[in-house]
């Protein structure tokens, strides 16, 4: 786990730190607080060489020797030093005493942010960075509240790779528990879409807290590639339209469809039952006994130039096809036996998961083994 540890962190704020200068401090990156040192040495090192050419008493020194005695100050080393003038004196007094206070800080904060975890989720996020940058055809989520976290784990179940993102580190914590890739960042700026890899993305999920939210989103994911899919979701009344001219391609309203599944579950219940069967919904009686699923016909499938009464579909899997949608987008209900399955045709289908596993072999080309 590469986020921060709370119960560490409330430890380390105990340890005497002020709550002001820890949250400073913890806030600071370990590069930010090394440049800090670098800066306090190159204050040092350039103060010792003017007060050296400023002081007529004062011992000429060149920056080598300005240099060190900065470094074996901040340092606490002190084998020696070059002044000798009372101006000399007041200077590495007061330089002292920054120098070892910035030092000081800055290894008790890399002490703490080992402890705390802070370098781990450093490391942890670029890492998760370097992952989503590999990515190709994935799912992006963005909003992980109620909707998008059971959306995020039907989609990660499926073996979808999924990229979150939210603003809440909370979330993100919970999407990384769950397997999820996430950053945390803010999904209506093009910068966190393309963090996210749009570039190289399948399609795009909005579920964010507000219509508006997700209007600005569609917006920016759109400039970035006009061609990406979008799928959003609406939770005002009458904001569908507004998603869809946004440039949504699909769009779902949670509360239209589950005042249809109340109204089924009165008028027609078993029915109801029935479609939460196939669609594997545990908390409305699914088990895994049956499910409904699409297959593409991809390139090279032994299933393609065969008709339905050839194939093994019906006859070995046990499955049965409830469409065929062909390449050119011309649906067929309850397909027929002499109906003949082409390229790029997409087969839906209901069956038991052992079936419908093995129909998706065969919707797949055949592997070679070398």
């Amino acid at each position: 786990m590469w986020r921060r540890d709370r119960k560490q962190q409330d430890y380390i704020e105990r340890m005497g730190f002020g709550s002001k200068v820890l949250d400073w401090l913890t806030s600071r990156s370990p590069r930010a607080m090394g440049y800090t040192v670098l800066v306090v040495i190159l204050v040092g090192t350039v103060g010792f060489w003017l007060v050296s050419k400023l002081d007529s008493d004062a011992k000429d020194i060149d920056m080598i020797e300005a240099l060190y005695m900065a470094v074996i100050t901040v340092s606490t080393v002190g084998y020696g030093d070059l002044v000798g003038t009372r101006a000399e004196y007041i200077f590495a007094t007061i330089y002292i005493i920054l120098g070892v206070a910035v030092v000081s800080l800055t290894i008790s904060t890399l002490a703490a942010a080992l402890v705390a975890g802070r370098i781990s989720e450093v490391f942890g996020r670029r890492r998760m960075e370097r992952q989503i940058s590999t990515l190709k055809d994935h799912l992006i989520l963005c909003g992980f509240g109620r909707i998008g976290q059971l959306t995020g784990r039907q989609i990660h179940a499926k073996g979808v790779p999924l990229v979150v993102v939210d603003t809440d580190a909370a979330r993100i914590d919970e999407a990384d528990d769950d397997g999820m890739l996430g950053i945390v960042h803010d999904a209506t700026e093009e910068d966190a879409l393309q963090k996210a890899g749009i570039d190289s993305a399948r399609a795009i999920l909005c579920s964010l807290p507000s219509d508006a939210d997700n209007v600005y989103t569609i917006l920016s994911a759109r400039e970035l590639r006009p061609d990406i899919l979008i799928v959003a979701m609406s939770r005002a009344p009458g904001a569908d339209r507004k998603l869809r001219v946004a440039g949504a391609d699909h769009v779902v309203s949670p509360y239209t469809i589950g005042a249809q599944h109340m109204a089924r579950e009165i008028i027609s219940p078993t029915l109801a039952r029935v479609m939460n069967l196939a669609t594997n919904d545990p908390s409305e009686g699914g088990h895994g006994g049956v499910g409904l699923e699409e297959f593409p016909l991809e390139p090279g499938s032994p299933l393609i130039g065969l008709a339905l009464k050839e194939s093994p579909i019906r006859r070995d899997f046990g499955v049965m096809l409830v469409a065929v949608v062909d390449a050119s987008g011309d649906q067929h209900f309850n397909p027929g036996p002499d109906l003949v399955m082409e390229e790029d045709a997409v087969l839906v289908a209901i069956g038991p998961p052992e079936g419908l596993s093995k129909l998706a072999e065969m919707a797949s080309p055949p592997v070679t083994k070398e």
